[in-house]
Order: C-alpha cells, then structure tokens, then sequence
C-alpha cells in the first residue's frame, strides 16, 4: 500500500493523507503526490508543531525540511 499526500493547489496546503493500493490522481483542484515513510515522519513532526496552532502544514514548509519531497513537488508540476 502507498502513501500520499494531498495538496489543495490554490492555497498549497496539505489536507489530506491517504494509504492506497491503487494509484491516485490529482484533479483540477487537488495535486496527489506519492510517498515515502520517512517524508510522511517529517510531515507528521511539522505537524505536530502546526496543530498548536490550529493551522495545516504548508507543502513548501515539508519541501524546506525534505528534499526529497522537494524534488516530487518539482516533478508533479
């Protein structure tokens, strides 16, 4: 099973994680980006520090601190 990330395009927020066996695609409003276990670490600790907050974790936030997703969001354009 995979993971992914969803991404509201407009605001670049991650909204959503979802584990699937069948490939998702992004739509015209959300971009759906497969990965890792060890992105998925960092997004849950970057979110752990938001949820104080109330706020949701800015897909460019994750980028800072992984560049491996990084290079996805670059490679899902």
């Amino acid at each position: 099973m995979s993971n992914y990330i969803i991404i509201h395009k407009a605001s670049n927020l991650i909204v959503k994680l979802i584990a699937s066996s069948i490939e998702l695609k992004s739509s015209m409003k959300f971009r759906a980006i497969r990965v890792s276990d060890a992105m998925l670490a960092k997004y849950d600790k970057l979110l752990k520090l938001k949820s104080r907050n109330g706020t949701l974790v800015d897909a460019g936030e994750l980028a800072s601190v992984s560049p491996g997703f990084f290079e996805l969001l670059q490679a899902h354009r």
